[in-house]
């Protein structure tokens, strides 16, 4: 039988700790960004399937969904708007998605 010692069981505490507040910050960080839609746009398909997708958890295909919405709108969204796709893009190690944000931002300019 296999017992862990109080410093294995601190370990594996702040391994869960640290999952959860990398959720936290995933959440809020795309909550933020969500802010910067314009309101005719949240009732859009992909504006609504990106907060379903927040609301389990998603946090990957909630970003592909705040992605695709600017693409089928063809709105022009803010700087803030893509710098803040590319910040949480890159903190989830999403490269591909960071660099077409990355992008789109620039084109705002």
């Amino acid at each position: 039988m296999l017992i862990a010692t109080p410093l294995e069981k601190m370990n594996i505490f702040n391994f869960i700790k640290r999952g959860f507040k990398n959720d936290l910050f995933h959440e809020q960080t795309i909550r933020q960004i969500m802010t910067y839609i314009p309101e005719p746009y949240r009732s859009h398909r992909q504006f609504k399937n990106s907060v379903e997708f927040l609301e389990n958890k998603e946090w990957e295909l909630a970003l592909d969904s705040l992605i695709e919405l600017s693409d089928e709108t063809e709105h022009h969204f803010t700087k803030n708007f893509w710098m803040g796709l590319v910040g949480i893009c890159e903190k989830m190690k999403l490269n591909d998605q960071a660099e077409y944000c990355r992008m789109k931002a620039l084109m705002t300019e």
